[in-house]
Formats: structure tokens, sequence, C-alpha cells
């Protein structure tokens, strides 16, 4: 394809995955694989026969495109969004000191079936300030700041396709993007210092109806489409994390009871697996910056 950069992407099989350069396998974008489980089939309750605490297929491709400072390809099963980080020539007029980050979210109209307007509309809107506020919890605003004074940064996040997960998809995709555009600053001289602290990062998870009357909602990992519209709870998630060891801390917690309430245990159930999937992803983007080579 004209205009892609030929960085080859990091493509993951399933979860299961660490820091250590040896767990990230190498295959084309376009081809997803789940890593076998040793559970019996009737206790994965998944239309895709995942196990509940299991994310999807995971790609980054960084470097997709080649205008941006920073650019990543994220899919997760079927769910593809494409991120890109960009500097823009001024802050906004009502900010006094140090920079901004914000960000701007959009479904193509192709991205579903039906085909979708291209306006975003309020449900884009809420989407994209939640990426937004996500992202700069990861960045000293104050020290985002050049020689010329305060600069701003825009991260787009475009969905190709939806199955599910986009919201959390373009947070996690979106910070990779902004630490490629953040590192070609420094190195440029634009920035003194990287003013990033720490990576972040989005997973959904819900309690979901199983296919089958007999059983009760489960809590599950990483929804797609058919699941989060049998969800009887819905959670987006957005962590973030310094050092690989260190623990991760909650930026924002967005659940919906969709049919009724649910217990505290089964919010910490979910937050269980939120935080696993989180650390996982967080694997992933470190993986992507190195293939990045930045």
């Amino acid at each position: 394809m004209e205009g892609r950069s030929h960085v080859a992407p990091v493509f993951l099989f399933g979860s299961r995955l660490d820091s250590r350069r040896s767990d990230v396998q190498r295959a084309p974008s376009w081809y997803f694989a789940d890593r076998e489980t040793t559970l019996p089939q009737a206790l994965t309750h998944r239309i895709d026969q995942r196990t509940p605490g299991q994310l999807r297929g995971l790609s980054l491709q960084p470097g997709f495109t080649a205008a941006a400072l920073g650019s990543v390809l994220i899919a997760t099963g079927a769910t593809r969004v494409l991120c890109t980080a960009s500097l823009e020539p001024r802050t906004p007029s009502w900010l006094a000191r140090g920079g901004w980050i914000t960000a701007e979210y959009a479904m193509l109209p192709g991205a579903t079936r039906p085909r979708g307007r291209r306006d975003p509309g309020g449900r884009g809107k809420e989407i994209q300030r939640l990426i937004g506020r996500s992202l700069r919890a990861g960045v000293d605003l104050s020290q985002l700041v050049g020689p010329d004074g305060g600069l701003s940064i825009v991260c787009d996040c475009d969905v190709i396709e939806a199955d599910g997960g986009t919201r959390t998809a373009s947070v996690t995709g979106a910070w990779v993007a902004l630490e490629i555009c953040l590192r070609k600053l420094v190195a440029s001289g634009k920035l003194s210092a990287h003013p990033g602290l720490g990576q972040v990062a989005a997973v959904s998870v819900g309690i979901v109806e199983s296919e089958g009357a007999e059983d009760d909602p489960i809590a599950m990992l990483d929804l797609c489409y058919q699941e989060d519209s049998r969800a009887v709870v819905d959670l987006n998630v957005v962590m973030r994390g310094g050092m690989p060891d260190a623990p991760l801390g909650l930026v924002e917690v967005q659940g919906t009871g969709e049919r009724g309430d649910f217990s505290r245990a089964q919010l910490d159930r979910m937050l269980d697996l939120a935080e696993s999937g989180v650390a996982e992803l967080m694997a992933a983007q470190r993986a992507a910056l190195i293939e990045a080579g930045v």
C-alpha cells in the first residue's frame, strides 16, 4: 500500500504476554489467532471460545502512516482503529501555561453494517473526551513546553472496523501514537525532556448473559459486539502504569448496569479482570515502541 511505512506489526497471540521480546510473535496484520486454552469448551461461555479472562487477538502496527509524527493501527479482534498524533501550531487560547493534549474520534461510515453516519454525534464527542482525558493522565502538561512555549498535540482515532471496544482500543492505540510523537519531539529538540508520567491503556469488561438460558451471567474481559449487546453490566476501565512491575492505577471507570444493578463483589471481579487485561495491553504497547525504533 502506498504511503505506508515498512514497519512490521507487533502481533500478539491472545493473552499471557509479558514484556520479554521472545513473547512477541510476528505475523501479517490481517491474521489473528487466540492461544489455546486448557479449560473445557463448556467453561468458556464465549462465542469465539475464549476464556472469560482472555483478551481478543491483538495487533499493533506503529508507523502505519507517514504524515503524522506518531501513528499506529491497532486491531483487537475484528475492531480496527487508526490512531495518529500530530503537533498543532498553537495551544488553546484559554491555556495560561504548559501544553495541551486533546483527541478526536470518528467511526468511518463503512465501519459498521448497515452504513453509519459520518457525523460523530453525541456518542462520538463523549468518546473523544474520554480519550483526551485518558491521554492527559499520562503526561505532565506543565512540562509539555518547547523553546517557543507550550505545545499542543491532537490525537485522532478513526475506527476502520467496529466489533466492540472501539473506545478502549482508541485509548490504547492513541497512547502509542502519542508516545512516538513525544519521543520524536525530544529527539528534534522541540522538547527538552520527556513529559510522560506512565503508560495509559484501556479495556472493556462486563457481566454477560450466557447463550444458554440455564447458565448465570459471567464476568468477561474484552467484549466483542455480540457479547456487549448481551451485557447485563458494561464497564470501560482506563489505567495508568509506570515501570513494568509497578502497580497500576485507575484513571477512569465507566460502568452501567444495563439491566439492573450489580454488586460490589461483581465490580471487584470486573476490575480484577480489567487490571490483568491492561497489564497485557501495556506489554504490547512497549513491544510496539521497540518495533517503532524510537
